[in-house]
C-alpha cells in the first residue's frame, strides 16, 4: 500500500474509465479473458491506478503543448473537448502500445518500491544520488546533478515520479503525440482540411521538441557509469540504494558490471522474480550480503513469497551456469527475441 496519497492516485485512474458498464453480450469476450488471466502477472490496484495517472498526465502535456501551436480560431475550436480527448483515445484503443505501457509499468515499479522502502523517511530527505552531486570526483557530480534535475523535473506534489514526453524512444513519441493530436481533431465538430493540416504541423513542432537523451534511464545509466569508473565496483554503494528503494540506479549499477543492456537490467531485477534477481546480483558479480539486502527490499513489494527462497536461488547457479547465462543476456535484444521459445521461455533464469 503507498502512503496516503493513495487514494488520490486512484482517484486520478477512475477519470479513464467510462461510467456506464457494457451489455452483457458485449462485455463476455473481456470476461472470459480477464477471468483465466494468470494472476500473478495481473496488475495490481495500485500499479493500475498508477499506470493510469501517468497515462492521463502525459496525454495532458502533450495535448496542452499541441494547443499552444494553435492559432486563437482553432484553440476555440479545440479548448471545449479538452476533458475527453485522453478517455477518447483510451476507449478507441489508441493508447494500447507495448513500448508506452513497459515504460509506464517500469515507472509505476519504481515508485512501489520506493514507496515500500521509505519508512520513516520523508519525500524531501536526502538520498544518495542527491548526496553524490557535491561528489569530488566532477564527472561523478554532474552526472549525478543530471539525474536530480530529471527526477524533480518528473515528480508531482506528492512526491511521486512520473513520466515525460522526453523519456519515451523516438519512434514512439512521434507516434504518440500525432495520435493526440487526432484525437483532438475528432473532438472539433467543424469538418477542414485547414484544421487537419493546422493540429499535423502542430503535432511535428511538438515532436521536433522531443530530447530523448534527457530520459531519466539514460540519465541513471551515466551516473552508474561515472561512479564505477572513478571508484570500482563498490557493494556498499549498491546496497545503500537498495535499501533507499533506489531500483532505477540498482538496475543501472548492475548493468555496467554485468555489461549488460540497461533494459535487460532492469528486467531481471522486476520482472522476472527473485530468480531474475538473484541471477542479475551473480552477473554483477554482488556479493551474498548485497544480495540479501536486495530481497529484502524486494520481496515483499515484488510479491516473491519467503525471501529464505529467494537467496537460495542466489546460491544454486554454478560460475559455468552464470556464464553461460551472461552470454545469453549480453546478446543483441532483437537477436533473444528471435530465439525465445513460444510463450517466453527462454531457459536463462535458474527457477
Amino acid at each position: 500500500m503507498l502512503p496516503v496519497e493513495w487514494p488520490i492516485a486512484a482517484g486520478a485512474a477512475d477519470l479513464l474509465v467510462d461510467p456506464a458498464r457494457a451489455a452483457g453480450r458485449d462485455r463476455l469476450p473481456i470476461v472470459r479473458r480477464d477471468l483465466f488471466l494468470d494472476a500473478r502477472a495481473r496488475l495490481s490496484e495500485q500499479e493500475r491506478a498508477l499506470i493510469s495517472a501517468m497515462l492521463g498526465a502525459l496525454i495532458d502535456q502533450l495535448a496542452d503543448e499541441i494547443r499552444l501551436g494553435l492559432p486563437p480560431e482553432f484553440l476555440a475550436h479545440a479548448e471545449p473537448d479538452r476533458e475527453h480527448v485522453t478517455l477518447r483515445m483510451w476507449n478507441s484503443g489508441a493508447l494500447d502500445r507495448p513500448a508506452l505501457i513497459s515504460l509506464l509499468m517500469r515507472r509505476a515499479g519504481e515508485q512501489l518500491i520506493g514507496a515500500a522502502c521509505r519508512g520513516g523517511r520523508g519525500v524531501d530527505d536526502i538520498g544518495t544520488v542527491e548526496r553524490l552531486v557535491g561528489d569530488s570526483d566532477s564527472a561523478v557530480a554532474s552526472a549525478a546533478m543530471g539525474l536530480s534535475l530529471a527526477r524533480g523535473r518528473r515528480r508531482d506534489r506528492f512526491g511521486h515520479l512520473g513520466v515525460e514526453y522526453d523519456d519515451l524512444p523516438p519512434a514512439e513519441a512521434q507516434s504518440l503525440v500525432h495520435l493526440t493530436a487526432a484525437a483532438m481533431r475528432l473532438g472539433i465538430v467543424a469538418a477542414s482540411v485547414t484544421i487537419d493540416e493546422t493540429l499535423a504541423a502542430a503535432a511535428e513542432r511538438v515532436f521536433a521538441r522531443h530530447h530523448p537523451q534527457r530520459r531519466v534511464e539514460g540519465r541513471a545509466h551515466e551516473l552508474a557509469e561515472s561512479l564505477i569508473a572513478a571508484r570500482g565496483t563498490d557493494d556498499v554503494t549498491i546496497a545503500t540504494l537498495a535499501a533507499e528503494g533506489d531500483a532505477a540506479m540498482v538496475a543501472a549499477l548492475c548493468a555496467v558490471r554485468a555489461a549488460i543492456a540497461p533494459q535487460t537490467a532492469w528486467k531481471l531485477l522486476v520482472d522476472d522474480g527473485a530468480s531474475g534477481a538473484m541471477l542479475l546480483a551473480r552477473l554483477a558479480g554482488l556479493g551474498r550480503t548485497t544480495a540479501a539486502t536486495l530481497v529484502s527490499v524486494l520481496a515483499e513489494p515484488l510479491l516473491w513469497g519467503d525471501p529464505r527462497d529467494a537467496i537460495i536461488l542466489f546460491d544454486r547457479p554454478s560460475s559455468f551456469d552464470v556464464d553461460s547465462a551472461g552470454r545469453w543476456w549480453r546478446l543483441p535484444l532483437a537477436f533473444r527475441d528471435g530465439l525465445i521459445r513460444p510463450g517466453g521461455a527462454d531457459g536463462q533464469s535458474f527457477d
